[in-house]
């Protein structure tokens, strides 16, 4: 099942602008100096030998769950060889280990469909594990580890963004639901049971995100805020087509948690009005 997640993680790292190739999965030639690979050039009856940076899938473990959505989270390690350009290996310098870098990046938190089936990707930083020589090139030995979750339907927490007015919210957890209001025991009367019957409804949101500068939303926190103040919020839900709700709400209660080490974040009670 990683093999579609692998291809796909190549083509992310063959769309770059300086002519790095990276193949995977191929019985390599090795020259004096150099690894390739020899294609054919579309168009012509020859082929032509092409170097390229080697990826391989070093391990992958995977934790499977007892849900119908069919979710297992895997741990999957990349082994690359770059060849080291001069004397020594430079990872600020080389251009293959800055486009691994920005593929990466580029993953973090994302979610892709692949063959019908949804990931979602944690990535890490490469490590360096030294170099390895062939003939009179060296090559250093990169590897980098990915959590890659995978489900067959529904939604990751990312597929929904949350912007309060202009401010778009880092998220890290949300409840939403709603309280109905019904008439009381005391406007009861003996011809009809009207207790059970709802008189109206209010939409919750509450909102856990890593405080990024929402100076009104710190307010509230701080109590500086007036107790009339509303906000527009807007969640953009990534069905097909997205789907959008938008509330205008005002704060119900709203805590700051600061922990020493960690991100300082908000926990927001959102009430529509």
């Amino acid at each position: 099942m990683m093999q579609k997640v692998f291809d796909y993680i190549l083509t992310q790292l063959n769309d770059n602008t300086d002519g790095l190739t990276y193949k995977g999965n191929y019985i390599f030639r090795f020259f004096e100096d150099k690894m390739t690979v020899v294609e054919s050039v579309t168009g012509s009856l020859y082929n032509e030998e092409l170097e390229i940076t080697p990826v391989s899938v070093l391990s992958k473990a995977p934790v499977t769950f007892v849900e119908n959505n069919k979710r297992i989270d895997w741990m999957l390690e990349l082994g690359f060889l770059m060849r080291i350009e001069g004397q020594e290996y430079d990872a600020t310098t080389d251009l293959d280990y800055a486009n691994l870098v920005s593929v990466l990046d580029d993953l973090q938190g994302e979610t892709v469909t692949i063959d019908g089936k949804k990931y979602s990707f944690k990535t890490q930083e490469p490590d360096y594990s030294g170099y390895s020589k062939l003939g009179k090139s060296k090559y250093a030995i990169i590897s980098t580890t990915l959590n890659v979750s995978q489900i067959s339907f529904g939604y990751f927490g990312q597929d929904s963004t949350f912007v309060l007015g202009s401010d778009t919210l880092d998220v890290t957890r949300v409840a939403v639901g709603v309280n109905k209001e019904f008439y009381t025991s005391g406007k009861n009367n003996d011809l009809e049971n009207d207790f059970n019957k709802p008189i109206g409804r209010s939409v919750f949101l509450e909102l856990t995100f890593n405080y990024n500068g929402e100076t009104e939303l710190l307010n509230e926190a701080r109590g500086k805020a007036t107790l009339t103040d509303t906000y527009t919020l807007t969640e953009t839900f990534a069905t097909s087509p997205a789907t959008t709700f938008s509330y205008t709400v005002t704060v119900e209660s709203c805590q700051e948690e600061l922990v020493r080490g960690q991100v300082k974040q908000l926990t927001v009670r959102f009430v529509e009005v």
